[in-house]
């Protein structure tokens, strides 16, 4: 009857050779299966449904229809874009003859992730047999296909490593994390490799950071009619495909933080018009450091910006913990100290219960000193902290300037790349937000940032107060004894 599947071969009848043909083909069938990507239903979640026994790619992560030149993947973590992109240059390179171009942040990245990652690299996607030569390289990785297509890999570092090629497509791997400094002109570099092809397209998969670059192309993705395609995604669309455990683990260190905003929700953080902390310094590499990679500190202070009133609608009182050192591998280079933010947090205290804080953060900490900021009547906490622990050393400061002008230089250090926040994001995330959102308007306009105020006066004491020793000068000990 017409529409009926052909029969199975009967085993019994099989000779041992054809039975493992058989069962040789079949692997190989459910193997050709198992690699399908795309279905065509137009909402599809990814998950297995008829004709489809595997998950495979979401509605969101298809190649978007229509006329296109950039397709840019603004997601969090784990959404699935280096999956979703490594399927696209599967796609392009299926036409003969194709050269494709995959750019990441360094040689070593785009081999390892873009090309040798276990369950999303290119040699995971790509059917072997479609495989002539995997030349893995520290400079250039090549990928090349029997039917003529090749695959280069290039690092990012500079531009002038993508000169003199010709590609028609291209593969831009976690693109906000390239230097800041380079990544335009490395975009632009391979723009100017795709000038000849007569339909050149580039992906880019990145979460999102707050990077000229970045913003650039986001900009015209939200343009009408833009050539650009922009694709958001949060962390939990791919949950599916996501360890339980580490995802519980990720809500409960990273939820509700500005950082899980960006790395888990794929939100772009956009600046505050006016805000003296722009959003690009806290994605400089090295301003978040774990505790135990701090360098030893020559000075720590605790620094305290008391609330006036101690009701249950008073300000909080705020406490910041800072040092200041040379990082060993700039101590022949930039010959600026660093200052590391190691703890800051906020609360409603009685003014005995603040101090009994800043003593008992003075100690766990060990530092040097606890600066309090004295104004609005505040001059007895130096005596009342002496009386509760007189082992305590402080010094008491004074607000001659409004909040803005104060936090101005400190900013400024920020914009150098001169303070790391080291510790766990949460830690900090109510002092970022802060930073990124205050402007400087009057107390009835915007509350008053104290935990901003506090690590205010602990970068100023630590950098800009002359009444405080500075820093001293690092040495190896080469001139030790001479005159």
């Amino acid at each position: 009857m017409s529409g009926q599947p052909p029969a199975l071969p009967n085993p019994a009848a099989m000779s041992d050779v054809e039975l493992q043909a058989e069962v040789a083909a079949l692997i190989e069938a459910d193997a050709r299966s198992a690699r399908r990507w795309a279905c065509d239903h137009p909402d599809c979640d990814g998950l297995p449904h008829e004709g489809w026994l595997h998950h495979h790619a979401r509605a969101t992560q298809r190649l978007p229809e229509g006329a296109w030149t950039a397709w840019m993947m603004l997601t969090g973590r784990g959404w699935g874009k280096t999956k979703s992109a490594a399927e696209a240059v599967r796609a392009w390179a299926a036409t003969p003859g194709t050269m494709i171009a995959v750019v990441a942040k360094n040689a070593t990245l785009v081999k390892e992730i873009c090309f040798e990652s276990p369950k999303s690299g290119l040699l995971a996607v790509i059917p072997p047999e479609d495989v002539r030569r995997y030349s893995p390289g520290n400079g250039l990785t090549t990928l090349r296909l029997k039917n003529g297509s090749a695959i280069y890999g290039f690092g990012a570092e500079a531009p002038d490593n993508l000169r003199g090629f010709a590609f028609d497509k291209g593969w831009l791997d976690e693109y906000a994390a390239w230097n800041r400094h380079t990544a335009q002109s490395v975009y632009d570099m391979l723009w100017f490799c795709l000038r000849e092809a007569p339909s050149p397209q580039v992906v880019i998969s990145t979460t999102p950071k707050p990077l000229p670059h970045v913003k650039r192309l986001v900009e015209r993705g939200r343009l009408p009619k833009s050539p650009v395609v922009l694709t958001t995604g949060r962390t939990e669309d791919n949950r599916a495909n996501l360890s339980p455990a580490a995802l519980a683990e990720l809500d409960s260190e990273y939820g509700g933080t500005r950082l899980g905003r960006q790395e888990l929700d794929g939100v772009l953080l956009e600046d505050v018009e006016g805000a003296l902390w722009k959003q690009w310094m806290f994605e400089v590499e090295g301003f978040r450091l774990p505790r135990l990679t701090v360098p030893p500190l020559e000075r720590l202070v605790v620094a305290v910006d008391p609330a006036v009133t101690t009701t249950d609608t008073a300000d909080f009182t705020a406490f910041t913990v800072a040092g200041r050192s040379y990082p060993l591998e700039q101590m022949y280079g930039d010959r600026r100290p660093r200052g590391y933010v190691l703890h800051a947090e906020q609360d409603r205290y009685t003014p005995t219960a603040a101090m009994r804080r800043a003593a008992a953060l003075y100690h766990e900490h060990q530092a040097d000193c606890v600066v309090i900021e004295a104004n609005n009547g505040g001059d007895y906490l130096p005596a009342l902290l002496t009386e509760l622990d007189p082992t305590v050393q402080w010094r008491i400061v004074h607000a001659t300037r409004n909040k803005r002008a104060r936090a101005a230089p400190v900013a400024m250090l920020y914009e150098q790349s001169r303070v790391s926040h080291a510790g766990p994001p949460r830690t900090f995330a109510t002092l970022e937000e802060q930073m990124t959102t205050y402007v400087g308007a009057s107390e009835q306009e915007e509350k008053s940032p104290d935990l901003l105020d506090s690590c205010v006066w602990a970068l100023t004491d630590l950098f800009l107060d002359a009444s405080v020793p500075g820093p001293s000068r690092p040495s190896d000990g080469r001139l030790a004894g001479r005159r």
